[in-house]
């Protein structure tokens, strides 16, 4: 997806940056009196907010700039999950109160947004929309004992690297990328029995996570593709590629790579009038690819994450949304979700403690306006919801 592409952006902003730095930046000393400092305001703040009978959340995201209609579409979900909670008494016997910060989809941003919303008193934070601001928090969260829960965010990195670094309080309510190639492999498995089965990726992070769970999941059904290759983004010419499809006939070709790559590849294998099932990731929802195929899409599949709105446990709280004059979306819902989660875990667990409810979390599925959600060690869903769609004739068709 688009945040999987703009976090690598970020992270090489990130190390650009720090390899940059000079003598000037804080000591050791004054970095961790600052970091003191935050942690005792964030103390305070807790306690203030229990005397006073409250419960403090927090919403993270891209409430100005490019990205700021997401934003916005989560503080909806947001807004409304906190007035449902206040309005059937509370949580654990106290009002919630909801703070938004503002990250910009930025890491430095996110950084100041999440040492705001812990030195408000934040016990859980609804956030972050990217990748690179998810990271950025859930390593402010996770040392202050909050909970972090993204509504957005597929990039696998994300869980990776807070299972490295020993997070335990960071989830998703949405699938992670590379769960498509387990999707994806299940499907080939099914419909194309005993055929021979081609998979290629981009090399990229997003491509290449995907394509070795598609491969290692076709290894366990004892499928081995006739050609399990890489190629290079942004090529011009595919023809090494259709030569050797044209040689190894493969019935189906997964690709995992981006929209512009697959589309070139589609009227490539078109044009050559090769009868290959063209596979692809959610990348391939992005409409230009039926400008980059030229025209030559139809029939092209790919995975995606299911409608939220259309999930009839959210009928309600979408005919809400709708009520109040814009059409929510995805981010919306899973915002909503997410404080579901939090709420329920808090409730189970009697307390706001955020180790425990990620302890909780881990062992024990909650029912949502996304169905019942369960989660893995690392925090991700154990059944994302993925479907199927095609496109035809320059329409993306569900299935």
């Amino acid at each position: 997806m688009t945040v999987s592409r703009l976090f690598i952006v970020q992270l090489m902003s990130a190390l650009f940056l720090a390899a940059c730095a000079g003598p000037s930046g804080p000591t050791r000393e004054e970095a961790e009196a600052a970091r003191a400092k935050v942690m005792a305001n964030a103390d305070a703040a807790r306690i203030a907010a229990e005397e006073d009978g409250r419960i403090v959340i927090g919403l993270a995201g891209p409430m100005s700039g490019d990205l700021q209609k997401y934003g916005l579409d989560m503080r909806r979900g947001a807004e409304l999950a906190v007035a449902d909670l206040n309005a059937a008494g509370g949580l654990l016997g106290r009002r919630v109160v909801l703070e938004v910060e503002d990250d910009k989809c930025g890491t430095k941003e996110a950084e100041s947004a999440a040492t705001e919303l812990i030195q408000k008193g934040a016990v859980f934070v609804d956030g972050h929309f990217c990748s690179g601001s998810s990271i950025e928090g859930a390593n402010i969260y996770g040392a202050a004992d909050v909970l972090q829960i993204t509504p957005s965010v597929t990039n696998g990195l994300v869980t990776d690297i807070a299972a490295q670094r020993k997070v335990t309080t960071m989830f998703r309510v949405v699938g992670r990328d590379d769960m498509q190639g387990i999707f994806a492999a299940d499907w080939i498995a099914q419909t194309y029995p005993g055929q021979p089965v081609a998979v290629v990726s981009d090399n990229s992070l997003y491509g290449k996570s995907i394509a070795t769970k598609l491969l290692a999941r076709l290894k366990e059904k004892g499928i081995r593709p006739v050609i399990d290759g890489e190629f290079t983004q942004g090529q011009t010419s595919y023809s090494s590629l259709v030569n050797a499809l044209k040689k190894a006939q493969p019935s189906v070709l997964y690709v995992a790579a981006y929209h512009d790559d697959i589309g070139r590849l589609a009227w490539a294998m078109r044009v050559a009038k090769l009868p290959t099932q063209l596979v692809g990731p959610d990348m391939l929802s992005n409409p230009e690819f039926w400008s980059f195929s030229q025209g030559r899409g139809t029939g092209v599949r790919y995975s995606d994450q299911a409608p939220a709105v259309e999930r009839p446990e959210a009928a309600d709280v979408v005919a809400r949304l709708r009520a109040e004059g814009a059409e929510p979306g995805n981010d919306a819902i899973n915002a909503y979700a997410a404080i579901q989660v939090f709420a329920a875990a808090a409730e189970a667990t009697k307390g706001t403690d955020a180790k425990a409810i990620g302890d909780f979390l881990r062992q024990n599925p909650v029912r949502t306006i996304l169905g019942e959600l369960g989660w893995d060690a690392k925090g991700d869903l154990k059944a994302p919801n993925y479907i199927w769609y095609v496109w035809n004739e320059g329409l993306a068709v569900r299935q």
